[in-house]
């Protein structure tokens, strides 16, 4: 089956779920089922139970569900958030009849038809909420009659796309500094061979900056632009200076980025797309500049995050496969043949 959605082996920006309009409602996928949509309507919960939110919205709103006083309007909310994001299913299945997207031709949906299996992942579905909420999703989309597909909560769902990044280094047979830049955090990590398995070794994650969407100007934006590559640069740094004061060997980096490029090049506006105003390809812009402040030959690759995501999760039928993550944006992405090798890991916090 031919995917529509890649050229050249790279996704196009009309594979993007953020705009898909939803069957029965007036809204779009992003609209409703981000993960910041979904913390606002779940810490307006909370606010009108009157309960404390210590910033670990998702903790507590688990205690909402095992907890008597709470547990039968906690249980709707779910069953509420688990119909938006049922929906964005029931489109792709079911929505070229009721759905106008003018990106799509009918080969796009006729691709979709032949998805059955979805990996969900993404800071939304982290800890005990993802598998509630998963199998929320699969109750509803049975609700609506909709057989012949599978939701698999992918492992790790809040790293799945640091761990498709060590994949990939694995397929370059390197030990490599591993990245996910978010537009609202930084996941970072490394990936070592050691005794025939890859041990990926997940650091602490850090606050993004200068993802801001839009800028003021055209100056602005190129100002705001050097200041992110900047950023992301430190950011690589920080970490080679990590790994290698643990005894580690690392020329490397394998950046998964919320983004669309096409070989190292970014295509799409806002946020990291306004790297496209930094030299192209990116990725070699990054690796000089790593090289000149080191000394010693550096090598930076980057992925689209839905593709790095679905790199991370990729099964054994990975030709009816897609990937689906809820961050700050939805993400889409998609498995292919160059990585379908075992990858045996282990997923270590340091």
């Amino acid at each position: 089956m031919v995917n529509p959605f890649l050229k050249d082996g790279y996704l196009m920006l009309h594979a993007s779920l953020n705009k898909l309009p939803i069957l029965c409602a007036d809204d779009t996928a992003k609209t409703r089922c981000s993960s910041k949509a979904i913390h606002h309507i779940v810490c307006e919960y909370l606010a009108a139970q009157g309960l404390e939110n210590d910033g670990d919205w998702q903790a507590r709103f688990v205690d909402c569900l095992i907890d008597p006083k709470y547990a039968s309007s906690a249980r709707a909310l779910v069953a509420q958030v688990a119909d938006d994001i049922g929906s964005i299913f029931w489109t792709l299945k079911g929505g070229q009849e009721h759905c106008e997207r003018s990106d799509w031709a009918p080969e796009h949906w006729a691709f979709w038809q032949g998805i059955r299996r979805f990996y969900l992942a993404g800071g939304l579905l982290h800890g005990p909420i993802g598998a509630i909420l998963t199998e929320a999703v699969r109750r509803n989309l049975e609700s609506r009659g909709l057989s012949g597909i599978e939701l698999r909560l992918s492992s790790h769902p809040a790293v799945i796309s640091l761990i498709g990044a060590a994949k990939y280094a694995a397929f370059l047979g390197k030990d490599a500094l591993v990245f996910d830049f978010g537009h609202s955090y930084v996941k970072r990590g490394y990936v070592l061979r050691e005794d025939g398995n890859f041990v990926v070794h997940t650091c602490m994650r850090k606050a993004s900056e200068w993802t801001q969407w839009e800028c003021e100007s055209d100056c602005a934006e190129r100002e705001a632009a050097y200041a992110l590559s900047d950023f992301i640069e430190r950011t690589v740094l920080e970490m080679l200076d990590t790994v290698t004061a643990r005894g580690a060997v690392c020329d490397t980096a394998v950046i998964s980025i919320a983004n669309y490029v096409h070989e190292g090049c970014f295509v799409s506006r806002g946020g990291y797309g306004k790297l496209r105003h930094v030299p192209q390809p990116y990725d070699r812009y990054l690796s000089e500049r790593i090289t000149a402040h080191t000394g010693k030959p550096f090598t930076v690759y980057l992925l689209h995050d839905g593709t790095a995501g679905a790199y991370g999760a990729q099964g054994e039928n990975w030709q009816e496969e897609a990937f689906v993550g809820f961050g700050t944006s939805l993400s889409v992405g998609f498995p292919c043949e160059k990585m379908d090798f075992p990858f045996s890991y282990t997923v270590v916090s340091d």
